[in-house]
């Protein structure tokens, strides 16, 4: 990695460390990754549960003392022995890097794997793995008849603690949902410009989060339109957040103008506004699209080429169950891009709409009226007109 001081990073790591996992860490893979390795380690482990913003690499070089390159090879050790993925995202300015800690393997585990064993040993020698194995499966030592002679830590004198410590109101982590590529929603400006009186920490849950991410990205709204209507759902008194009322807010709002090079890559409503001369999407249609961003799953341009086609071969109608019964053959065929969408309309068509029409005998008396036969009628009685004519007057 060719790491910069400006570039960004956060870090997960989601278990907590025991202390056995630090015995092994510190008994069987310090000769591994070596001291650097083990610092950078554990650093990024409080990172994980102390910071919850996107920071600079520059934090971490200060607090670990280490230059870039030599932070850089410690990181590669990491990853060789499987303590540590990175996940890198390329900006114009600057890069973001994702460090997810994995914890150390047991120490059954360590000792059981061949390969590690053959590279411990051989840099610490025979001997000394030995007694390392023997000692961290042993069990713990009996202290009982020894005394404890530790020493005194003397304090610090005040003048030493004579300085001043600025302290950032920091928010709590939350999951940029790296893996979900149908989400088209900056988090990260998002988190960093919402305040906590407006979305309170306790409420930015992941399933929250997620939801907020899927709105915006099916109605086209951006971060400070999300923010708006965030604030709206938030009970400050009852710590609680309405997502039903966020998922109402949202779809009677009109699309913001976002920029894109690819029509495909529109919102969807944005996109089926755009079908539509300029219209407002209608409420049902809108719930269209929902379902098939929140509960199919699929992305923007893979659903604007479904009600693409869907309004092609379906004389300019959004049919919900012939909307969903395409979709549903979409995602059994596993189309999760669009180019797989665009080949799938390419296909002979197994969805066309089926018309039940029957067959409905003309009348005899039309019959033939064509043929240009006409049947007589009878003629009233005088009398039963009489009657008809007094019982009018009558009234």
């Amino acid at each position: 990695m060719d790491i910069k001081a400006k570039d960004a990073y956060r870090v997960q790591f989601t278990q907590g460390i025991e202390q056995s996992a630090i015995q092994v860490l510190m008994t069987f893979y310090q000769p591994l990754v070596y001291a650097s390795g083990i610092l950078v380690y554990l650093t990024l482990i409080a990172e994980a549960k102390n910071l919850h913003t996107l920071e600079s690499h520059s934090r971490l070089l200060t607090l670990t003392n280490l230059e870039s390159d030599v932070f850089d090879r410690a990181c590669a050790k990491l990853e060789e022995y499987m303590l540590l993925r990175v996940y890198m995202k390329e900006g114009e300015n600057r890069n973001t890097y994702i460090y997810v800690v994995q914890p150390p393997l047991q120490a059954i585990d360590f000792v059981s794997s061949k390969v590690y064993m053959n590279h411990y040993t051989k840099a610490v020698g025979q001997k000394q793995a030995e007694l390392s194995v023997s000692g961290i499966l042993s069990g713990n030592i009996d202290v009982d008849h020894y005394r404890d002679i530790t020493r005194k830590i003397k304090h610090m004198p005040d003048e030493r603690m004579d300085y001043d410590i600025d302290f950032v109101t920091v928010k709590p982590r939350n999951d940029l949902f790296v893996n979900d590529d149908t989400i088209g929603f900056d988090f990260e400006k998002f988190i960093s410009t919402t305040s906590s009186l407006v979305f309170p920490v306790e409420l930015r849950t992941q399933e929250n989060l997620y939801l907020i991410g899927k709105l915006a990205t099916i109605h086209g709204l951006s971060v400070e339109r999300m923010r708006i209507l965030v604030s709206k759902c938030c009970n400050l008194e009852d710590g609680e957040f309405d997502k039903d009322k966020l998922i109402v807010l949202a779809g009677k709002c009109e699309p913001d103008d976002i920029k894109v090079k690819d029509p495909y890559d529109l919102s969807p409503v944005s996109f089926l506004q755009s079908k539509q001369g300029g219209a407002s999407v209608a409420f049902m249609d809108r719930k269209i699209l929902e379902k098939l961003g929140m509960e199919m799953h699929f992305s923007n341009p893979v659903i604007n080429v479904l009600i693409e086609h869907i309004l092609k071969i379906n004389d300019n109608r959004l049919n919900p169950q012939f909307v969903y019964k395409v979709a549903a053959e979409w995602a059994r065929d596993g189309v999760r891009n669009k180019e797989e969408a665009l080949a799938e309309t390419q296909k002979e068509s197994k969805t066309k709409v089926k018309v039940n029409k029957k067959d409905i005998g003309m009348p005899e008396y039309l019959r033939n009226q064509k043929k240009g036969i006409y049947q007589e009628t009878n003629k009233a009685k005088s009398e039963t007109i009489e009657r008809i004519k007094k019982k009018q007057n009558n009234e």
